[in-house]
């Protein structure tokens, strides 16, 4: 078995040689030449394997058997044993005389074929190791452009996830370890949370008509600010909430600024209750207010007009007075796709190190992701995440409580509604003068009850809005809007939007004049949008009084509104601040009358109680009968009365019903409803009726 095995591998390198010395000589070889030699090589060997371990095998049985064999004749006992051994060994001699005979033709016949010298032996190693490392080099040059493309690929994986890796160590760059796992990206459910007071102000700055209010809708993505082709409509300071990326801030529009403050530094000269300027110089005031408190300013300018002498004075201003605050220049009106780079180059004469120009557009769009990449890299820090918990811990503690009541402040102009304002915030927030319809945009306002802390409000200063036909038309319009609207009534319009998303509507009214029709309608609104209404007759300090002139101003003032006598009556000054904190408290006190819930049990005794006073009229021998009653929704409180039929309760009638309910369950300051709702003719409740109010999106 050794001399076999020994035997086996001479053979097999001189095969190996002769398979592969044609390929050597040539010095080149290829994968379709290789292959079919290498597997009748491979072939030939595997058949030599076989055939020597089977002959082997066979060498080996002949051997125990005849061990076997040799045991046995030791321990014969008897002559049919012997007979029976004789016959065995007969025919294991015959096996044996075969086995014998072919292994030695198969030595014989190796032996003729691996007859070679040590020194060529020597020789076919070394050719052999010749071959196989050209061999390897041809296969790794065969597979170059395969592997290039699979490390081309693993490259470029692995660049964007070491860029991924970079990524989030920078992000994770000053926060502990615990709080790197648990940190990930601000989605738009996350936006908001954040105090308004904590977010850093962002202010658009600039001369009158070069498109800020445009730019600022742009920005936010709202419509909030008014946008009309006339230089100074925007007055008064505007703040919103503005996202861009994982960034959040709260973005200003000012108006235009034409004569500078001296005093940048100092506050507006404006009173508490009214300005003591001009308007011009009351606008730049509010303007140079949202400067001084701003952390990046953005100066917008015209492309189309090219830089003027007061683009340049604002912009030496601004670096001279505010040096600190970054400031990026914004050169608005470049829509155009061939003459808006061109537009750039004039305002490149105020560029320096921080500051470079950015052609936008505020119509299309054009440049402002640039922009807003520009300032927010110039934002400060983001609360680091301690202060972020902190900053969750308290709104946990104040999501318990109650959202800031929405107050608007509407009324006819020039009756005080601006005063009103600043003297309940305390601060020169709007712009205030004796000229009528000063205020045009909506102004929010948060104020705190000084005498209730717990108590927030947020008060909506709204202008004036006047009747129809005295409304001025302008022949203007503005681009992508088919129909034209003046500049008053776009005023008018986000004055009735504010009233929509307020829960208390205090209707200011000129005392010296009184209740006017116009008034009327007005509340009339009020209560058709679901808001609870105060009334608020301003200007007392200008009427001539008594002792007895309230009271006859109040029945004077029910008697032209009596359809709304339930709303509460308060008398102030805004020039003297006369009973102004009591217009937060009427408001607070029907705000909580608007959200009020009664219990079914409560509202069917004071019905049952109304008809025993008063009986349901009667039709045609058909009695109206009322089976019961239910509170639906609240802001305002809704009732749904279940009867036989509706068309047998008169207007009257269920004008008795909701003053019974006023009268013993109390709902002074807001409007209530009242829907009525019979049976169909299968048996079934038919759809509800009545109520004198359009349905509101408050009610819930």
């Amino acid at each position: 078995m050794s001399g076999v095995a020994a035997s086996f591998f001479p053979i097999r390198m001189s095969s190996l040689i002769r398979v592969f010395s044609p390929l050597t000589t040539t010095g080149t070889t290829t994968r379709e030449q290789l292959s079919p030699r290498l597997n009748s090589f491979f072939a030939g060997t595997r058949r030599s394997l076989a055939f020597s371990s089977s002959s082997s095998s066979r060498a080996f049985s002949s051997a125990v058997t005849n061990g076997a064999a040799a045991t046995n004749d030791r321990a014969g006992g008897g002559t049919n044993a012997k007979e029976g051994d004789f016959f065995d060994e007969k025919k294991e001699e015959k096996k044996t005389k075969k086995t014998t005979n072919t292994k030695t033709n198969n030595i014989d016949s190796s032996k003729a074929v691996i007859e070679i010298s040590s020194k060529e032996q020597k020789e076919l190693d070394r050719e052999a190791a010749k071959f196989a490392s050209s061999w390897a080099k041809e296969l790794a040059k065969a597979s170059a452009e395969s592997m290039e493309q699979l490390e081309l690929t693993k490259t470029v994986s692995d660049s964007e996830f070491d860029d991924e890796e970079e990524e989030e160590k920078e992000a994770g760059k000053g926060v502990p370890e615990d709080d790197q796992k648990t940190r990930r990206r601000r989605t738009r459910r996350d936006w908001g949370t954040i105090p308004q007071e904590l977010l850093p102000k962002v202010a658009v700055v600039g001369r009158p008509n070069v498109g800020k209010s445009a730019l600022f809708n742009r920005l936010t993505g709202t419509k909030r600010a008014i946008v009309f082709d006339e230089p100074g409509v925007t007055r008064d300071r505007m703040y919103v909430r503005a996202f861009w990326g994982d960034h959040e801030f709260m973005l200003v529009d000012t108006g235009g600024l034409e004569n500078l403050p001296g005093d940048p530094n100092a506050a507006p000269s404006i009173d508490r209750i009214g300005g003591v300027e001009i308007l011009p110089g009351m606008i730049e005031a509010q303007a140079a207010e949202a400067v001084r408190e701003a952390d990046v300013l953005i100066f917008v300018t015209d492309g189309q007009s090219g830089l003027t002498a007061a683009d340049k004075e604002i912009f030496r201003w601004l670096r001279k007075h505010h040096a600190d605050i970054p400031v990026h220049l914004a050169v608005n009106k470049c829509e155009s796709s061939t003459r808006g780079e061109e537009m750039v180059l004039d305002f490149w004469q105020l560029s320096s190190k921080s500051v470079a120009p950015i052609g936008v557009s505020a119509i299309s769009g054009t440049g402002t992701g640039e922009l807003l990449d520009a300032v927010c890299e110039s934002l400060p820090e983001p609360p680091t995440m301690e202060e972020q918990i902190s900053i969750a811990e308290e709104n946990k503690d104040k999501e318990d409580k109650e959202l800031p009541i929405q107050v608007a402040i509407v009324g006819r102009p020039n009756v005080g509604k601006s005063s009103l304002l600043n003297g309940l915030a305390g601060t020169p927030r709007s712009i205030v003068s004796d000229f009528s319809g000063t205020t045009r945009d909506t102004i929010d306002t948060d104020v705190v009850d000084k005498n209730h802390p717990d108590r927030e409000f947020t008060l909506i200063d709204t202008a004036g809005i006047r009747r129809r036909t005295q409304i001025k038309r302008d022949s203007k319009s503005i681009k992508g809007e088919e129909k034209k609207f003046g500049l008053e009534q776009q005023s008018i319009g986000r004055a009735l939007q504010a009233m929509k998303r307020a829960d208390v509507v205090v209707l200011v009214i000129d005392a010296t004049e009184g209740a006017t029709q116009q008034d009327f309608v007005l509340a009339e609104r009020a209560v058709q949008e679901g808001c609870a209404l105060v009334l608020c007759c301003n200007k007392w300090d200008l009427v001539d009084k008594d002792t007895y002139t309230m009271n006859s101003y109040t029945d004077d003032l029910r008697s032209k509104l009596r359809v709304f006598e339930w709303a509460s009556i308060i008398y102030t000054s805004a020039l003297t601040g006369q009973r102004i904190t009591k217009i937060l408290d009427a408001s607070y006190e029907a705000s909580v009358i608007h959200k009020k819930r009664l219990t079914t049990a409560t509202l069917n005794a004071v019905v049952q109680e109304a008809t025993l006073w008063k009986a349901p009229p009667a039709k045609a021998n058909k009695k109206g009968r009322i089976y019961y009653t239910t509170q639906a929704a609240i802001r305002p409180p809704t009732f749904v009365f279940f009867c036989n039929d509706p068309k047998l309760f008169s207007d009257t009638y269920k004008r008795f019903m909701e003053r019974q309910l006023r009268k013993n369950i109390g709902f002074d300051g807001t409007p209530i409803r009242l829907l009525w709702r019979g049976k169909s003719k299968g048996g079934g409740l038919a759809n509800a009726t009545g109520g004198n109010a359009k349905p509101s999106s408050k009610s819930s």
